[in-house]
């Protein structure tokens, strides 16, 4: 039998190269050659990857990936975080879930139908780690935020890819007056939500032991996020407890 020939992609010189070539996700990117199942993703995308999501390598993390295609980067967050992480996907095309690596589900459905999303929860438990590459409509990216987001362990990544459609208008722009972009932009302000008020200031140079009074009334975000990182075509969200801020002389 004469098998059919697959024709390799060829070595990515140097001078190309978007990311740091010792990154070993990018290297599984790069190295996929003629494996069946592909995957589409920004070559500089791999060093923000890495930067954020590296600490759980070998730690048996909980992944979801909205919006797989052909799974082909469900295998290589399998294979660079490890055997033991729980890998799952979504996506709106049936063919995806036929496609899904041994022991890793898809699950089929819109990622704007919260009731949807909900099923996911229920049944993959609390993910520390969740990228969207879905659809990238500002309603599917802000519907699946406010759902997973909120249900992550408490020191979470949430990963949202591709937000340049945020600038393209026309059917990327079904959130009349509220692009991806512009909802991060009002969740850096939820961050600045204790220092963003000035009458407060006093009450935070004072020791915590020996404030009086309530504090301030803040979303349930601000108690919970980190830091928001802002790259092109991606923003990462980082959950982190949070406490009323204190500045201290010395």
């Amino acid at each position: 039998m004469i098998w059919p020939f697959r024709r390799r992609k060829p070595a990515t010189p140097d001078s190309l190269l978007q990311s740091d070539p010792a990154n070993e996700l990018y290297r599984l990117f790069l190295e996929r050659g003629s494996r069946a199942h592909k995957t589409a993703k920004w070559h500089h995308y791999f060093d923000i990857y890495d930067a954020f999501l590296a600490r759980y390598r070998g730690q048996s993390p909980t992944l979801l990936e909205i919006g797989v295609d052909e799974c082909g980067s469900l295998e290589i967050w399998r294979e660079w975080l490890g055997p033991g992480a729980r890998i799952f996907g979504m996506d709106i095309n049936p063919k995806s879930a036929e496609l899904a690596p041994p022991g890793v589900k898809v699950f089929i459905g819109d990622q704007a139908d919260p009731a949807f999303l909900r099923q996911v929860l229920a049944e993959i438990g609390t993910p520390d780690i969740v990228v969207d590459d879905g659809g990238h409509t500002s309603n599917q990216q802000i519907e699946s935020f406010e759902v997973f987001y909120p249900a992550m362990t408490p020191d979470g990544v949430y990963i949202v890819e591709d937000t340049h459609t945020a600038l393209w208008g026309g059917q990327w722009d079904d959130r009349p007056g509220m692009t991806f972009l512009d909802y991060a932009a009002e969740r850096v302000k939820d961050l600045h939500a204790w220092s963003g008020i000035h009458a407060n200031f006093r009450r935070y140079h004072t020791h915590p032991s020996e404030r009086v009074g309530p504090e301030a009334q803040v979303p349930e975000f601000t108690r919970t996020t980190r830091a928001i990182s802002f790259f092109d075509s991606i923003v990462a969200f980082e959950r982190g407890p949070r406490r009323e801020p204190w500045q201290e002389r010395r």
